[in-house]
């Protein structure tokens, strides 16, 4: 019998495991994809990813409307970053045709130097250039619903925050008014709804309620990351409206387990939340006053004190409009510095804070995201945890993988899990990985199969789907294929084939 045909019974058999035994636990008609034998893709020799020309969308008024409309365009992508970056870039620069007008008119749109799209949870977060500054209030909300409906195109962002060099200008004049987190919109008469939102917001008495992104502290004082809550503030006051986060950042709202809860803010503050409005031409300073047991309660949350500041700034300087930086005191002290600790990277690296103001740049290092691995679990299948890492790295596949092959860590939102691959493979080990074609190329060193040659038949089956499901949670790749040395010959250990492509099998994961 041919070894595909011993694979081929081997996982059929697996697949009809019952109640009987714990050892792989497969949905019913989930399968095991078996791969073909006619393979398109070269092992690859290091990390290159070839970029190719996608069809998008971009948000553009109408030349003869003026409504915002869709049109469809060639991109030049890369399979190994988010296409937003790349797509809004295009944006900005599209010159306009007889069926639609650049955006931003005359003024040239462009991102912030040295910034990048923020992406984070299901929002992202874009630094205009000081150029945007010369539009008026009814202009940059028209383009801040361009950027947002085009963004939101591939479903992973649902939230838009658009900021000006590092500000949010809000939506009038006096930057009183937030322009809070966008949606998308299906109505393209974005003015008539500008004109709305500024008749409402005039009744300055009433309650106000908005998207904001909240900026919470994840688990290990590794940094923070973003979520859209509504909020509601008692006025559109900016002390009642600060005072309106703090409050849902104090709320748990649907995160990751193992996330910290945040202490209650509100009752730790000493004093009434100030503004400062003559903070000179850089913009508003919050200042916030807490209690000395302030410190005690982040100890007993497990929040240490930078990453409590970081969620601060970036929650109260991308909602807040005209807001540059905050002040925080907590009993006598003010902040003036901090010493990070457990980062990615900036461990260890004091951060100062000229005049106790500390700005929304200062953390930028602090951002993460949630990627998605599979390690075995004990009743025999495969479990998704999730685990904070810089959000830049989200579509990154050797950084992916490198988070796969250190195996579980206590600070993932599951634990007491399993390792999948050997637990003495290195990054030097991953001779090459790339994405081609919606498909996840890996080509590992001898030391795979070296390392593995103990493993049994379940465990080999656990670490390859561990490798492809993991994998596949990368947006641009929908299946994965492997090679040992730049080949695909004979088995994984003993019993998977290494031939072929490989789909992502939700049956083996409980």
């Amino acid at each position: 019998m041919s070894r595909r045909y011993r694979v081929f019974a081997l996982l059929l058999a697996l697949c009809l495991l019952t109640g009987c035994t714990a050892s792989i636990p497969i949905k019913e008609g989930a399968g095991v994809t078996l791969p073909p034998v006619e393979l398109p893709y070269d092992a690859p020799d290091g990390d290159a990813a070839e970029s190719a020309a996608q069809t998008v969308l971009l948000c553009l008024p109408a030349a003869k409307t003026g409504q915002l409309e869709y049109f469809p365009e060639k991109v030049l992508l890369s399979p190994s970053r988010h296409p937003a970056e790349l797509t809004l870039r295009r944006l900005f620069t599209y010159a306009g045709t007889t069926q639609a007008s650049p955006l931003g008119g005359g003024v040239q749109l462009a991102l912030n130097p040295g910034s990048a799209i923020e992406i984070s949870g299901d929002t992202a977060t874009v630094n205009l250039a000081p150029s945007a500054l010369s539009l008026n209030n009814q202009e940059r909300y028209v383009i801040s619903r361009a950027i947002a409906n085009t963004l939101t195109q591939w479903g992973d962002i649902r939230y838009v925050n658009v900021l000006i060099n590092s500000r949010q200008l809000g939506l009038d004049t006096a930057s009183t008014i937030p322009l809070s987190s966008l949606g998308k919109t299906e109505d393209g008469d974005v003015i008539a709804l500008y004109d709305s939102l500024s008749q409402s917001a005039a009744r300055q008495d009433s309650a106000y309620t908005a998207m904001a992104t909240l900026y919470y502290p994840v688990s290990a004082g590794r940094g923070i990351a973003g979520q859209s809550r509504l909020i509601t503030a008692n006025s559109r006051s900016l002390p009642d409206m600060a005072y309106a986060l703090l409050e849902a950042l104090s709320t748990r709202g649907d995160v990751p387990a193992g996330t910290p809860v945040v202490p209650d803010l509100t009752t730790l503050l000493q004093g009434p939340i100030t503004v400062d409005e003559n903070a000179g031409a850089t913009g508003r300073i919050v200042k916030l006053v807490f209690a000395e047991s302030m410190n005690e309660a982040l100890i007993a949350s497990g929040i240490t004190r930078s990453v409590m500041m970081a969620a601060l700034t970036y929650t109260l300087t991308t909602f807040l409009p005209y807001t540059s930086g905050i002040s925080v005191t907590i009993g006598t002290e003010q902040i003036g510095a901090l010493v990070p600790a457990g980062l990615y990277d900036g461990a260890g690296e004091q951060i100062l804070f000229t005049n106790g103001i500390m700005q929304r740049s200062q953390f930028s290092h602090f951002l993460l995201d949630h990627c998605a691995l599979y390690f075995a679990n004990a009743e025999g299948s495969l479990t998704k945890t999730l685990r904070a890492i810089p959000y830049h790295q989200m579509h990154n596949p050797r950084y992916i993988m490198n988070q796969l092959m250190k195996g579980p860590q206590n600070t993932d939102s599951v634990t007491g899990l399993t390792p999948v691959l050997p637990q003495d493979l290195t990054d030097a080990d991953l001779l090459g990985i790339t994405i081609q074609n919606e498909t996840a190329l890996a080509n590992f060193s001898g030391r795979l199969r070296e390392k593995s040659a103990q493993m049994t038949r379940e465990q080999e089956l656990l670490m390859v789907y561990a490798m492809v499901n993991t994998l596949t949670k990368i947006r641009t790749a929908k299946q994965a294929c492997f090679f040992i040395d730049g080949k695909q010959e004979g088995t994984f250990v003993s019993s998977i084939d290494l031939v072929g492509v490989f789909l992502r099998n939700v049956g083996i994961i409980q």
